[in-house]
């Protein structure tokens, strides 16, 4: 899957490089962007509220992705990544017999469009396809597919804002639709609310509070919401069931930016409300429990060039 993935991103590749402007405002300095972004997040262990037992994680997600900009408000891009979450259930868990789950791997291949509209309006939409299942299940399984659409308008110099929604199939039937804000509000000279992501969002982007503290150096507070959604294998308590961990992080990063091509980042924070579900393959619920809250920490690299 991944490796598809990489190739669809080559063709995007080429296919942008190709592309001819179709404006008339000149295009910026350097209308074609390339980026090599991800990173790694641990969640502490922690203990399930419902059920004997606790769980940690490890994550980690890379992507890569290519946009055309041929003018300042209009661009399109493509972006491809894979990773995987690995959970650590101890010898006390009693859901899905100790180990409901193991290593679950996560693909995504994205579009992305930006387009005036009007003096001050701008349309986004972002359709994704994505897979997330454990190594072994089948592929046609784990796969999901949805978009984020918005439309904002700059109603000033410091503050552009505007409403959106995010629409995604879920692994079993039905679908889930979740409201978004857009937003990008210069409150003072340092400080900056604006809609934020974190490490390989799972859905909807959250909020983030910045403070520059100079050229270099910013720090920030992100809140968002997390729904994981994972096909299992055949081999387990559950074979071809479907896996969710539902959570709130909040986190404080401090964010250093040396250059205009280079920013790394470090993270550390809780996870609110987490709740696990396991599901059998006919969707019947199995089980299902909350989870304490949980620290975790962790640390993101972004390249442009």
């Amino acid at each position: 899957m991944f490796r598809t993935l990489i190739q669809l991103t080559a063709l995007a590749v080429i296919t942008l490089l190709c592309a001819q402007p179709v404006a008339a405002q000149a295009p910026p300095v350097d209308p074609v962007t390339f980026t090599f972004d991800g990173g790694g997040a641990f969640q502490a262990d922690t203990d399930l509220k419902d059920s004997e037992g606790s769980f940690s994680v490890n994550r980690w997600f890379v992507s890569m992705g290519v946009t055309y900009s041929w003018d300042y408000r209009n661009s399109i891009g493509l972006s491809a990544g894979g990773g995987a979450a690995k959970y650590d259930f101890d010898d006390l868990t009693v859901i899905g017999d100790g180990e409901p789950w193991d290593e679950i791997e996560d693909s995504r291949i994205s579009l992305f469009g930006r387009f005036g509209f009007g003096e001050k309006g701008s349309l986004i939409i972002i359709p994704t396809v994505r897979y997330n299942g454990e190594d072994d299940s089948k592929t046609s399984d784990g796969r999901s597919w949805g978009v984020f659409a918005a439309a904002a308008w700059r109603l000033s110099p410091d503050l552009t804002i505007g409403p959106g929604f995010g629409v995604f199939n879920k692994l079993e039937d039905g679908t889930r639709f979740f409201p978004v804000l857009v937003i990008d509000w210069n409150i003072s000279e340092r400080w900056n609310l604006s809609t934020g992501r974190g490490l390989a969002s799972s859905q909807g982007p959250g909020l983030r509070l910045t403070f520059q503290a100079n050229e270099r150096w910013s720090i920030g507070l992100t809140g968002r919401y997390e729904n994981l959604e994972f096909r299992l294998d055949e081999r387990g308590t559950t074979p071809g069931g479907i896996g969710r961990d539902k959570s709130f992080p909040l986190v404080a990063s401090a964010d250093w930016e040396p250059n205009k091509h280079v920013k790394l980042s470090l993270f550390a924070g809780v996870e609110f409300a987490g709740k696990l579900k396991l599901k059998d393959q006919f969707d019947e619920l199995v089980t299902e429990t909350k989870y304490d809250s949980a620290a975790i920490y962790g640390g993101t690299f972004e390249f442009r060039f």
